[in-house]
């Protein structure tokens, strides 16, 4: 795999950069600044133009979300002050559609829900709640809200839609991570949100800073990211059967970030000192290192040969909670040893 920078931005006129989303097409581009404003820019063809400037927290900007482009060009932020602000573009200008002020902590993470679900709005907040913002045919934003971890919820992601013979099926889920050290899997039905069972395991030792459903998959796959520096793949193969651990990856520093590609082929892992790192998922259901990211740009790990012998090369990488096998070069080596005893003791 080879990989190569197609742009950057130019931020070292604004704050502190907290997040950066591209839309729909990948022609906008949205920053959450620390300077209490969000920026968005045209990056068609590789050029930064600046198209607003939005000026409605009064806090650092933590978060910014796209909704699908059926419902327009709309934007949430959430921030320190313990707002969410929906924005719309109306004939180039961008608008305050919706403030939530409801909130008692600062407002984490926003997420606007897949499309099938209509225009909704997933908010985690250090009050410890989720809060759930849906716009109805009337024109009026519903709130609902739960409690989702002691001491603060700092990531919220949606599952995405599984399909039945063209039409959705499942619930609708999502996943949380907090304060508590644990990930959490919700489910709604009729407006109720309530903790899917069984529930998901504990594994993590510090804050989960992000969790993030794979966007391809038929059974369920989460990655969960956290500040004890690890990542660990999790699947689940129905609904109602238990999460099981895949693998854990070792990460150099406090895990900030997890994104996983369109087609769900490459995890891009962001920890606390800017530096992303892309996984990719091997043959046998694991995930190995494929390249570093930098401000310098993009630099490729050379691929491992293909083991010999199963369990073979899964170097960084602790596969179920068990410890990784013993490279192919040592395994050769051992079983040449052991012919080796078995002839002398014929004496050949």
């Amino acid at each position: 795999m080879s990989g190569q920078m197609v742009g950057t931005l130019d931020t070292s006129a604004l704050g502190l950069i907290h997040d950066v989303q591209l839309d729909y097409y990948a022609k906008r581009a949205a920053a959450a600044s620390g300077d209490n404003t969000v920026h968005i820019w045209d990056v068609t063809d590789g050029r930064q133009q600046s198209i607003a400037v939005l000026r409605g927290h009064e806090g650092p900007v933590w978060k910014v979300s796209w909704a699908h482009p059926r419902f327009g060009n709309i934007l949430a932020t959430c921030g320190y002050d313990m707002k969410v602000i929906i924005w719309k573009e109306e004939r180039g200008q961008w608008q305050m559609a919706h403030v939530d002020t409801n909130h008692m902590a600062s407002v984490n993470d926003v997420e606007f829900a897949p499309q099938e679900y209509g225009l909704v709005a997933a908010c985690a907040s250090s009050d410890g709640t989720v809060s759930v913002l849906t716009y109805s045919p009337d024109g009026q934003w519903r709130r609902n809200m739960f409690q989702a971890h002691a001491g603060g919820a700092q990531t919220i992601n949606w599952a995405p839609v599984n399909y039945r013979d063209g039409a959705p099926a499942g619930s609708v889920r999502l996943a949380t991570g907090g304060c508590d050290n644990s990930v959490s899997i919700w489910k709604c039905e009729g407006e109720v949100w309530t903790l899917d069972n069984p529930r998901f395991p504990y594994a993590h030792t510090d804050w989960v800073r992000d969790v993030a459903f794979r966007p391809d998959s038929s059974s369920s796959v989460l990655a969960t990211g956290s500040w004890d520096q690890t990542v660990i793949i999790w699947t689940q193969e129905m609904e109602g059967q238990a999460w099981r651990q895949v693998c854990k990856l070792q990460l150099p520093g406090k895990v900030e970030c997890l994104s996983w590609s369109v087609t769900g082929s490459l995890l891009a892992v962001t920890c606390g000192d800017g530096e992303s790192v892309l996984f990719k998922e091997t043959y046998d259901g694991l995930y190995e290192k494929t390249g570093d990211i930098n401000e310098q740009g993009y630099t490729e790990v050379p691929a491992k040969a293909a083991p010999t012998s199963p369990g073979a090369g899964m170097t960084g990488m602790i596969p179920d909670g068990h410890q990784a096998a013993p490279p192919a070069a040592s395994l050769s080596n051992e079983l040449a040893q052991q012919q080796q005893a078995v002839l002398d003791s014929f004496g050949m």
